[in-house]
């Protein structure tokens, strides 16, 4: 089962970063496309990562596949740090909690669908605050460290 899992990282992740490398692609453009991937992969709201990746890809001229594979690599992760990046953002802002459990925003949109978009807003909100605090220095941190590592990838 463990090899099974390496040889899924190996075929799925590492071996498409070194064709991205062997195809021309810089140490430095990758680190920063594999890093904007991840940051915005996490991005708190389900639905927006895909094409926000493809804006920040185009406008900063980095390779779109680099960045929509780490995209969408990153999306279980995105999806189990939405509540705590929203309980976060809760804490930091000090506001009150809004309900978060499934069945406690399944019984507020059957009961009140307009109340529950609303408070579903306001816990986006939240989470994108969170999210904002914790980007720049994971961001910074994995660019550093991941041209390090691409760089001797790039010299192998």
């Amino acid at each position: 089962m463990a090899n099974n899992f390496k040889k899924k990282i190996n075929d799925k992740l590492l071996k498409p970063l070194l064709d991205f490398l062997k195809q021309g692609m810089t140490p430095t453009g990758l680190a920063l496309s594999v890093s904007l991937g991840f940051i915005l992969g996490l991005f708190p709201v389900v639905g927006t990562t895909t094409v926000l990746c493809l804006l920040i890809a185009l406008i900063f001229k980095l390779n779109v596949a680099a960045v929509q594979l780490i995209n969408y690599i990153v999306y279980p992760l995105q999806l189990l740090l939405i509540i705590p990046l929203i309980n976060l953002g809760s804490k930091i802002l000090n506001v009150n909690p809004i309900p978060y459990t499934i069945s406690e925003l399944v019984d507020l949109v059957k009961n009140d669908f307009l109340l529950a978009l609303k408070q579903l807003w306001l816990a986006h909100l939240m989470g994108i605050f969170a999210w904002l605090i914790i980007i720049i220095p994971l961001g910074v941190t994995l660019y550093f460290s991941l041209r390090i590592v691409f760089q001797k990838m790039a010299k192998a």
